[in-house]
């Protein structure tokens, strides 16, 4: 269950319709006020000053993009590194999402278990035991943390800090072309530390994020081929038990 928590918890941010430009504790100047500033700079140019992004201009980026998504398909690969172990495990598969609520994780190979929410119930599918834990979201206490983002209802900024992304961390997990940006819990989460969302300059998509647990492990997710408003339908995230796996719910 500890793997579907970091990946409900990540991509709830994506997925979900709150209003992340609430989360930036400097907020957004009113639009009426940019449109302004953009007409006088257009009656007189000048030459730009060399100025950083900002965390809630690259939030606005994201908010946009996933404003505009109703689905959207990928493949992901996973890198977890625990630095007290010394350990690194890479997993990868296939993502699909869908508002609202709902998603698959389909990893490839039987190693890793899969899980299909489909705004209702989830299903974890565990290939190599042939078990399939299945329980409902609503009224699930172990679930309200995971899946809070995904169903709505919380804005983040109740939740989170967000800030562009330390030079270690964005020389770390960056990638040409985007910027990081750092969201960190107000309260302390048992799940994990902080979260880090890489985000495309052009367009405002999240191709890579990066989940800090509190025993300092990361999990490190790259997105690619990323598909959006496909039409995907709502019963290709429901799961049917297939003949010889054994049901449990909870």
């Amino acid at each position: 269950m500890e793997a579907f928590t970091i990946c409900a918890l990540s991509l709830g941010l994506f997925c979900s319709d709150v209003a992340l430009a609430d989360a930036i504790d400097a907020p957004l100047l009113p639009l009426s006020v940019t449109q302004g500033a953009a007409a006088r700079a257009a009656a007189a140019p000048v030459a730009a000053p060399d100025v950083k992004p900002s965390a809630s201009a690259v939030l606005a980026s994201v908010q946009a993009f996933y404003d505009g998504t109703t689905d959207l398909t990928c493949k992901f690969k996973q890198t977890y590194v625990h630095p007290v172990y010394g350990t690194r495990t890479v997993s990868s598969g296939d993502l699909r999402l869908k508002k609202p609520g709902m998603m698959v994780w389909d990893y490839e190979g039987k190693a890793d278990p899969d899980f299909y929410v489909d705004g209702q119930k989830l299903w974890v599918v565990e290939h190599d035991t042939r078990q399939v834990v299945s329980q409902k979201v609503e009224g699930n206490s172990n679930l309200a943390g995971a899946m809070k983002f995904l169903f709505g209802g919380q804005k983040l900024i109740k939740e989170f800090k967000v800030r562009m992304a330390p030079e270690q961390q964005a020389k770390s997990y960056g990638m040409p072309g985007h910027k990081v940006i750092e969201l960190k819990p107000k309260e302390q989460n048992p799940h994990y530390k902080s979260l880090l969302l890489v985000v495309d300059d052009l367009t405002g998509r999240v191709d890579s994020f990066v989940v800090r647990a509190q025993d300092n492990s990361t999990n490190h997710f790259v997105l690619t081929d990323v598909a959006s408003n496909q039409n995907l339908a709502a019963k290709d995230f429901k799961y049917a038990v297939p003949k010889g796996y054994v049901e449990t719910r909870q």
